[in-house]
């Protein structure tokens, strides 16, 4: 991430921006943001795709990037039950609560940044 945005910078984006921005945020082209939304590669953020243009919730950058400072069980996962446990079969246990184990995205820098 570059040092001009701050989490303040991002909150004051509003609810959505666009996927310059968020490239920018990553500090990787924005070239590579969209294809990897084209090919549905893109898990970091949910993508709101309104006709031809596409939105990211600044929401969900900034708990991406700005995640509690608690830690937390790897297993634990907040759900529309709220913050619980799952057991040792993850597939079973959440498939009663309803949510479902996060993906990360895989990003990479600009080449000579």
């Amino acid at each position: 991430m570059t040092g001009s945005w701050t989490r303040e910078a991002v909150e004051a984006l509003g609810p959505t921006t666009d996927v310059p921005t968020v490239a920018s945020i990553f500090d990787v082209n924005k070239d590579t943001v969209y294809a990897q939304i084209r090919r549905g590669e893109w898990t970091a953020t949910r993508v709101l795709t309104l006709g031809r243009k596409i939105k990211i919730p600044t929401r969900d950058l900034l708990t991406l990037l700005y995640a509690p400072d608690s830690p937390r069980d790897e297993s634990e996962q907040q759900c529309a039950s709220g913050p619980h446990n799952h057991s040792s079969d993850a597939m079973a246990s959440q498939s009663q609560c309803g949510c479902r184990v996060g993906e990360s995205a895989v990003i990479r820098p600009l080449s000579g940044a």
